[in-house]
Formats: structure tokens, C-alpha cells, sequence
């Protein structure tokens, strides 16, 4: 009997082995007869993974071996994703190439429109002229998946827009603001009259911005659903119809989001409804089965459900 090993965060893992996760549900539905381990997500039990006989899950982690697969929810729930990484650069939809034309429009337009309003309601979108700067993390270093240090961006942005900038501190769930970096940022503020820092956040100025740079908040991905263009300064997985610095360049970016947005309802219904798996769905379990039969594992027949 194969066992599946779930590396799981608290209070995840105590839910999941309830059956009140609904994504590790259909997982083990994937796979009938599998022998679920619940295990800690410790440094200690990484170690020991590594001689432990069967496959493994973990959540937000890169496996230790490839046996192992990386579970992240795709930015909104029901939505997840599987992959061998956790780096979102890497991931088999970054690397894969978008093509709208292999999307069906009229299914894709009563979706988008149908998450449109789960996601930003019935706000008035409309454009005031200027560009939205969404901060996260560290903001004076240059990280490997970046292009440059979101300091440094900022920067570049006044070179590349002549729009006002509002600068947002988007908050991350496992990184704080050092005191340093945020003197930093005043300092740079007011050296550029027009860079001024928002009293509100990100999700407050979305609806009135024009354009969103950020290394790779979701905030730009939100912006999709609002038809806001974006530049990336960092490298992650919606890329795709938004300016990529690390991609394309500095120039290419900004020439990309200045021309006419390609359709966000095409693309998020590809990059969610396709090529993540939405675990409200009937067929949600064949999905997941098919994922992990294409990464080896040796999964029972399931129900077909389209890729």
C-alpha cells in the first residue's frame, strides 16, 4: 500500500486530517487506497523525509527529493496548484507559453465576470492618473528573483512614467518592514516630488490607478480583473500579458503595459480555471489525478477531466 506523506503547516494539517480541507479531500480521492501520514512541516521532519518510502506533499515548500510535490493555493480559493517548486518563477506555468487562441472566450467571459465581482465587487474602476507602487518584503535588497531592489524600481519607474506614483505598503505574511528600509523610503520620497506614500492600501487605490509596478504582489494580478496593465520587476507566475523586466527588460516593459492590454478574462481564466485546479469542482479529483500522474506518480484510474 502507497503512502502519502503531507508535510502540513498548523492549523492545516489538524483540519486536513479532520477532512475539512477541501483540496486535500479531493487529493486523497485522487488517490484511493493510499495510505495518508499526517507529518509537522519541522527542519527535523524534512530530514527524515528523505528515508521515508512512499511520495510526499508539502505545502509551500520545495520537496526534498522528486518524490515530492509543492502544493500553493493559486492567490484565491478554491484555486491550487502542483508543482515541483515553490519558487513561483519556476513553476510549470511560468515557464509555459500563453496562447489565447487555445482558450474558449465564451466560456472564459461569463467566469471572469462571475470572479470579477467575488473579488472586487462593485467598486467603480476607473483611471486618475497615476501609477500604483506596491511594496513587499525587504525593500533595499536585490533578490535572486529580482530585477533590482524594490527601491531601485521605484526609481525606474519615475525614469520610465511620468505619472504621480502613490507607493503602497502591501503588506506579506512572513516578512516585516525594518525600520532601516522604511527610512530608506522616506528619504527617496522626498527626493521625488512626485512619489508620495499612500495613507491607504494597495486594495484601496486599485480601482483608481492606471498602471500597478510591483516586484510580484498579487495586487497586479487583482489589477487583471480591474483591466489594469502591470510591470513586474520580479519574476513570478502571471507574467504573461503584464510588462516583465526580468523578461524583457526595463524599456520593453514599460513599451509592453503602454500598449493595449490583451483580454484579462482570456488569460485568468487560463491561468486559473485551466492550468490551476479549482477544488470546487465535480471533477476536481481528476484533475488533481491527472497532475500527479504527470509528474510519475502512480495514480489509479480516475475519471477523465480536461487539462
Amino acid at each position: 500500500m502507497t503512502r502519502l506523506h503531507l508535510y502540513l503547516p498548523e492549523p492545516m494539517r489538524s483540519d486536513a486530517a479532520r477532512g475539512n480541507v477541501n483540496v486535500i479531500n479531493r487529493l486523497l480521492q485522487a488517490l484511493p487506497g493510499w495510505t495518508p501520514v499526517w507529518h509537522p512541516d519541522t527542519p527535523a521532519e524534512r530530514a527524515r523525509s528523505l528515508a521515508r518510502e512512499g511520495y510526499s506533499l508539502w505545502h509551500m515548500q520545495t520537496p526534498p527529493d522528486d518524490r515530492g510535490l509543492c502544493l500553493r493555493r493559486a492567490y484565491w480559493y478554491p484555486f491550487w496548484t502542483f508543482e515541483r517548486t515553490n519558487d513561483r518563477w519556476l513553476t510549470e506555468t511560468a515557464l509555459a507559453a500563453y496562447d489565447p487562441a487555445t482558450v474558449d472566450a465564451g466560456a472564459a467571459q461569463p467566469w471572469f465576470r462571475r470572479w470579477r465581482r467575488k473579488i472586487l465587487g462593485d467598486v467603480a474602476l476607473r483611471r486618475d492618473g497615476f501609477v500604483l507602487v506596491a511594496l513587499q518584503g525587504r525593500l533595499t535588497e536585490h533578490r535572486s528573483f529580482q530585477s533590482m531592489s524594490p527601491l531601485d524600481m521605484i526609481e525606474a519607474t519615475l525614469a520610465q512614467d511620468p505619472r504621480p506614483l502613490r507607493i503602497a505598503l502591501h503588506p506579506h505574511p512572513k516578512e516585516a518592514y525594518a525600520a532601516s528600509d522604511l527610512r530608506a523610503l522616506d528619504r527617496l520620497v522626498a527626493r521625488h516630488p512626485r512619489a508620495r506614500l499612500a495613507k491607504g492600501g494597495a486594495d484601496a487605490l486599485l480601482p483608481a490607478c492606471d498602471l500597478v509596478v510591483t516586484q510580484t504582489s498579487s495586487v497586479a494580478l487583482t489589477g487583471f480583473f480591474a483591466g489594469k496593465p502591470a510591470v513586474l520587476f520580479g519574476g513570478t507566475d502571471f507574467h504573461h500579458i503584464a510588462g516583465s523586466v526580468p523578461r524583457d527588460g526595463l524599456d520593453a516593459a514599460f513599451a509592453a503595459a503602454r500598449a493595449p492590454m490583451a483580454d484579462p478574462a482570456i488569460y485568468l481564466y487560463w491561468f486559473l480555471q485551466l492550468r490551476a485546479v479549482n477544488a470546487g469542482l465535480p471533477e476536481a479529483a481528476a484533475r488533481i489525478a491527472r497532475r500527479l500522474a504527470h509528474f510519475g506518480w502512480p495514480v489509479p484510474d480516475a475519471p477523465g477531466a480536461p487539462e
